[in-house]
Formats: C-alpha cells, sequence, structure tokens
C-alpha cells in the first residue's frame, strides 16, 4: 500500500473537500503553540484510495491523526504521523487471502485492546501525549502521567522524538476496557513512525522490551496460515497486526474476541444493527468476521446500508449548510431573527449546535442519526429512502 506523506495543504484540501465531515481537523493551542490534527470519519475504501477526483496522485490513508505543530511565526516546526489507515484480512482488495497469502512477512504483534497513543513535542521541547483525535481525553491524560512518572518511558520518548521520530503506544488499563482486562494503567510500546518518510518500523518494540519497557507481544516463526487457525479458537485476545517486509499493514481478528463485540451473523441483515455499526466505526469488525466470497450478499447488504446513511449524511449536511448560509448572509448573524423564522426548518437544532459549539457538531449529528435509525423498522424505512442518491 503507498501511504502518500499527506503535507498540510493536501489535508486542508481534503477538510474543504468534504466539508470537514468525513475528513476533519481540529485546532488547538498548546502552550502557546498552534496544533493542527486531521482525522476521518465514515470513510470507505475509496475515500482514502482516491479522496480528490482531479488529483489521482494523493491517497489519504495516512491521514489518522496526522498533526502539524507551528511556529510561533506561522512556519510549520513538524508534521507527526499515528499508524496508516489499515485493514483486516479479506476486508478490501489488498488484504484478500490469495493476495498476502505467499508474502514475505517482517513482523507480527498481538493487538492490544486499547487505545492507540502518539508523542509528539513542540518547538520549545514540551512532549505531548494523544489519541487519534484528541489531546485532552482521559487516555491522553493518562499517558502523560505514565510519561512524567516512569523514567525509561520519558528517556526512550524523549529519544525518539530528538531523532525525528514519533513513538507510538496503545494505552490499556482496567478503566479503558472494550473486551478484553488488563490489570493496571500501562502504555505498550507499538514501535514508530519516520515523520520525514511517513515508514513505520514495529521491530524497534523488540528494543526496548530489553530494556524494561512494557511492549506488544511479538510472534516468531509464525505463517499467516497458521494465525488464522490460531484465531478460529483462541480466547482472551483481540488479535494480530502483520507488518510484511513491503510495509503493509493488516490485521487478524480472533473469532472469539469478534462473538463479545456481539458480531452475530444473525445481526448482518438488520439495518438498525449495520447503521449503528457504521456510525460507531466498529463495521472493519463485522466485516473481519464474515467471507467476501461466501457471505457475497452479506457484504452486498452492508454497502448498501453504508451508500444509504451517506446519502443521509449528505442530504443532512447541505440542509445544515444551506441553513449557515442564510444566518453568515441573510440574516447577518441575527441570531434572534434567525431563531425566529428559520426554527421550523430541517435540522435546524443541528444547525445552531454548528453555529454556537462547531467542536460538538459531529459527535451532535451522529446522536441524531443512531436517534433516528435506533428502532428497525426506522432503520429500514432510512435505508429504502436513501440507498438510491436523492438531490
Amino acid at each position: 500500500m503507498n501511504n502518500y506523506l499527506l503535507t498540510y495543504e493536501d489535508c486542508v484540501k481534503l477538510t474543504e473537500a468534504y466539508n470537514n465531515f468525513n475528513f476533519y481537523k481540529t485546532e488547538t493551542m498548546i502552550d502557546g503553540y498552534k496544533v493542527v490534527t486531521f482525522n476521518y470519519f465514515l470513510c470507505d475504501y475509496h475515500h482514502f484510495e482516491r479522496p480528490l477526483a482531479d488529483e489521482p496522485n494523493i491517497n489519504a490513508f495516512n491521514c489518522r491523526g496526522i498533526t502539524f505543530v507551528f511556529n510561533k511565526d506561522g512556519s510549520l516546526y513538524n508534521r507527526f504521523f499515528m499508524l496508516p489507515k489499515f485493514f483486516n484480512l479479506n476486508q478490501v482488495e489488498s488484504t484478500q487471502y490469495n493476495i498476502v497469502k505467499d508474502k514475505p512477512i517482517k513482523h507480527i504483534t498481538s493487538k492490544e485492546d486499547g487505545s492507540l497513543i502518539a508523542f509528539m513535542n513542540l518547538p520549545n521541547g514540551v512532549v505531548f501525549a494523544k489519541t487519534q483525535a484528541g489531546f485532552t481525553n482521559e487516555q491522553s491524560v493518562a499517558a502523560m502521567k505514565i510519561y512524567n512518572e516512569n523514567v525509561r518511558v520519558k528517556h526512550y520518548v524523549d529519544h525518539f522524538l530528538s531523532n525525528g521520530l514519533t513513538p507510538l503506544f496503545e494505552y490499556v488499563a482496567f478503566n479503558n476496557r472494550i473486551v478484553l482486562q488488563y490489570s493496571k494503567p500501562e502504555l505498550r510500546f507499538i514501535g514508530i513512525v519516520d515523520n520525514k518518510s511517513g515508514e513505520y518500523d514495529s521491530v524497534a518494540s523488540q528494543m526496548l522490551h530489553q530494556f524494561d519497557i512494557p511492549c506488544v507481544n511479538v510472534l516468531k516463526d509464525v505463517t499467516l496460515d497458521e494465525l488464522i487457525e490460531n484465531a478460529k479458537t483462541l480466547k482472551d485476545k483481540e488479535g494480530w497486526v502483520i507488518e510484511f517486509e513491503d510495509g503493509q499493514l493488516m490485521k487478524v481478528k480472533v473469532l472469539w474476541y469478534l462473538s463479545l463485540h456481539h458480531l452475530r451473523t444473525q445481526d448482518l441483515f438488520r439495518e438498525d444493527f449495520i447503521i449503528e455499526k457504521y456510525l460507531n466505526e466498529t463495521i472493519d469488525d463485522v466485516i473481519g468476521e464474515i467471507d467476501p466470497i461466501d457471505d457475497k450478499d452479506a457484504f452486498d447488504f452492508i454497502k448498501n446500508v453504508e451508500n444509504a446513511v451517506n446519502n443521509w449524511s449528505d442530504h443532512i449536511e447541505e440542509c445544515v449548510n444551506m441553513l449557515m448560509d442564510l444566518y453568515l448572509t441573510s440574516y447577518d448573524k441575527n441570531r434572534s431573527s434567525f431563531a425566529r423564522e428559520q426554527n421550523r426548518a430541517a435540522f435546524f437544532g443541528l444547525a445552531m449546535n454548528k453555529i454556537d459549539v462547531p467542536e460538538e457538531y459531529r459527535t451532535r449529528k451522529i446522536k441524531y442519526m443512531l436517534q433516528q435509525s435506533y428502532r428497525l423498522q426506522e432503520a429500514r424505512r432510512i435505508v429504502e429512502k436513501w440507498k438510491n442518491k436523492i438531490k
């Protein structure tokens, strides 16, 4: 997979092309420095492969928490990468078994059931932690606490950063549980990303393990076929991340883990179930449990629901943006007149949210869509209405 090295200008183009929804940015000030991070939401493979129709050379696989730190004079200080977007076995064309079965494997590590953490720094040397999309959430705060209290972790984080590398960890804890249970808060080292080349290296985890730094488990002398067989019977594990010699990353999930996500095949043809998984960005786990050939009808059903949700989302966005344009132009930001005359318009509440607290708009919109599609009959009505693009 060719992970294009996105520039700041590229990322801005993505957010503008997608109205800051599918691809979006977050700006914040940390210790007086502007920090801009980009991320994605509700994206299909084609969004990553060719996000801009008129610029086919650009792909967005690296738009996963990519962060730009600026100097106080406005110039760029550094670009920090996190892990690129990668997929489950058999999820997309590049991870089909017949394509990857003979590829040389460089490294296999356990996939921890926690939160991805990256450490980055400011021009003044101050180090900060972030998850894929946030700087101040409880996982980032907990990661900084470990960094400040663990001399070894601090030493190697600082060492990597000083050499132009972003160190990546998985934060696991008893109170950060998804499925697996962990006894204590811990940062488990995953690997590093070179901020100039974008190259990810998980082999570095073997080095830090020697220095009493918790690391993800490394599997040696194991084949892909053996992993697939083990995934059928193993328990108390999420799965593995395979790094091939050509740099491609791929996930293999354990069926026990998937079953605890309530990913039952009888749910695959329920519109409400698929919409909920899609909006909560856990649809990858659903897809990872089914076979693209034997379960082609399920794949087609999921794609049909996804298309309907995308069309529905686009419609909401168009209505909200139209109301915002009215607010800015016809009403010249006169909030009382706008509210008095437009309060019965479709999605008025969402438009007001986008005006008043834009940083919360995406969350509110998704909550609204989940509420509207919570019941099976309503979910079916939505899919039937929006399965074909409506203008």
